[in-house]
C-alpha cells in the first residue's frame, strides 16, 4: 500500500513538472519556427560578368528570394551585373558600385585613372548605396585614387565598402569626418580584434561573408557571442558571391546563419540577421534613389505646357514645341533626351500618321545643342503637318546598341 501512494503522490508532483516541461518544449519549438523564419539581409553579394554570362538574372533573383533574402547589397565586375538584377527586382536588390571592370583588377584599381573614371561616370547615371567592395590595403588608402573615392563617397552619400586590413580601415576614416564603412569580411580578424576596432570607431560596421568559424557546428563560441553582445548594432551578415557557383550558396548560408542566430536572444538575432544592415543601408539608399529619379525626372518631366513625354526600350524624352501645333504651320521643337546619351551617335525626329501611311512632306532638321552624361538637348526646326488628323511622333536614337524608336500618338484638328 506503501508503494502505491508513494506512486499516486509520485504521480501528482509529476503533472505540474510535466505541464511546465511541455510548456517550454512548445516555447522552444515556437522561437525555433520563428528563427528558421528570419529574414536575411546579405551584404555582400556580387554578379559579375562571368557569373550573368552562366546564370541569368531571373535565376539570381529566385534564387535570393528562396533564402528569404530581406535585400541584398550587390556590387559587380562589372556594373551591369548589378544593373540588371537593381531593374528586375528593385524591391530587394540595393546597388553598390565596384570599381572593378573586370576581375583581375583588386591589385591595381587604385593606381589606375581609367578605374577612376569609370566610377566618376557611373556615378553620373546610376543611383547607388556604397562604392565597393574594394580591396586595399596599409599606406595604399593614402594613394591619390582612394583618396578621389573618399571624397567621393562623401559628395553623393555613399557608404564604402572596404575589404581591407586594420591599417587602411583607420587610414579611410581618418580622410572624412562623415564616411562610414562596412568592413568586408571584418578584416578576417579575430572577434577580439574586430572589437577593438568597432570600440575606436562608431563609422565602423563589419560584415561575416566567408566567415564560416562563426557558428561552426551550429554553435558560437563565447569570442564570437561577446563580440555580438558587445557590439549588437554593428555587425551583418554577407555570403560575398566572388565566383559564379557561389550565387546557389545563398540559401544555404542563410540557413546555416539561422542556426546559430537561434542560439541568441531574439534581438540581438534579428539586429545581426538583418535589422542592423537595414539601418545602415536602407536610409542611405532611399534618400540616394529618390535624388537620382528626381534629378531624371526633371530633365523629362511632363509639366510644361506644349510637351509630351516618350518613353523607349532605352531612353525618355521630353518634345516641347515653340508653339502650337496648327495644320501646315511651321514650328520648331526642343527635345530632351534622358539615358546614356554618350552611346548616342544621332537623333531624329520626325511624325506620321499611321492610319494613312505616310508622314511628314519635309524632314525636320536636328542640331544637338547641349549634352552630359545623364541627358542631351537638341533642336528640331521645320516640323509641318500638312494635314489634320491623327499624328504621332517618332523619334529614332542610334547608339552603340542599335536604334530605339520612342512613339506617341496625338490628334490634329
Amino acid at each position: 500500500m506503501k508503494s502505491i501512494v508513494s506512486s499516486e503522490l509520485f504521480l501528482a508532483n509529476l503533472k505540474p513538472f510535466s505541464f511546465l516541461l511541455s510548456l517550454a518544449l512548445v516555447s522552444t519549438s515556437s522561437i525555433a519556427s520563428d528563427q528558421s523564419d528570419l529574414p536575411i539581409a546579405d551584404a555582400h553579394i556580387h554578379y559579375s560578368h562571368d557569373s550573368v554570362e552562366l546564370t541569368p538574372p531571373e535565376r539570381v533573383i529566385e534564387i535570393m528570394r528562396s533564402a528569404n533574402l530581406k535585400f541584398a547589397l550587390v556590387s559587380s565586375s562589372d556594373d551591369n551585373g548589378t544593373q540588371l538584377l537593381s531593374e528586375l527586382a528593385p524591391d530587394l536588390i540595393v546597388p553598390g558600385l565596384r570599381p572593378y571592370r573586370r576581375r583581375g583588377e583588386l591589385q591595381t584599381w587604385f593606381t589606375d585613372p581609367e578605374a577612376l573614371a569609370y566610377v566618376e561616370s557611373l556615378l553620373k547615371k546610376n543611383a547607388y548605396a556604397s562604392i565597393g567592395e574594394f580591396h586595399l590595403y596599409g599606406a595604399n588608402a593614402e594613394l591619390d585614387i582612394p583618396r578621389r573615392i573618399v571624397e567621393l563617397a562623401d559628395e553623393y552619400n555613399l557608404i564604402l565598402h572596404a575589404h581591407s586590413d586594420a591599417d587602411a580601415v583607420e587610414r579611410l576614416l581618418a580622410q572624412s569626418d562623415t564616411v562610414k564603412v562596412i568592413w568586408a569580411h571584418s578584416g578576417f580578424d579575430s572577434p577580439e580584434d574586430i572589437g577593438i576596432m568597432l570600440e575606436k570607431h562608431d563609422r565602423l560596421w563589419a560584415d561575416l561573408a566567408f566567415r564560416s568559424e562563426v557558428g561552426s557546428g551550429g554553435s558560437l563560441s563565447d569570442a564570437w557571442r561577446d563580440l555580438f553582445e558587445a557590439y549588437p548594432d554593428r555587425l551583418m551578415l554577407g555570403t560575398d558571391t566572388y565566383t559564379p557557383e557561389r550565387m546557389y550558396f545563398i540559401p544555404e548560408a542563410a540557413e546555416a546563419a539561422r542556426v546559430w542566430l537561434s542560439t541568441l536572444p531574439t534581438e540581438l538575432a534579428q539586429n545581426i540577421a538583418w535589422k542592423n544592415a537595414f539601418d545602415l543601408i536602407m536610409p542611405v539608399w532611399q534618400q540616394n534613389s529618390k535624388t537620382y529619379t528626381l534629378q531624371v525626372s526633371d530633365a523629362c518631366s511632363a509639366n510644361i505646357e506644349n510637351a509630351v513625354v516618350l518613353a523607349g526600350e532605352r531612353y525618355r524624352a521630353l518634345i516641347e514645341t515653340d508653339s502650337s501645333l496648327e495644320v501646315s504651320k511651321a514650328t520648331s521643337a526642343t527635345v530632351t533626351l534622358c539615358g546614356s546619351v554618350e552611346s548616342v551617335k544621332s537623333v531624329q525626329l520626325d511624325a506620321s500618321m499611321p492610319a494613312h501611311g505616310h508622314g511628314t512632306n519635309y524632314t525636320p532638321s536636328v542640331t544637338l545643342l547641349q549634352a552630359n552624361d545623364d541627358y542631351a538637348t537638341y533642336k528640331v526646326e521645320g516640323i509641318v503637318l500638312h494635314m489634320p488628323g491623327k499624328w504621332q511622333w517618332d523619334l529614332d536614337v542610334i547608339d552603340k546598341a542599335g536604334s530605339d524608336t520612342l512613339n506617341m500618338s496625338f490628334q490634329l484638328d
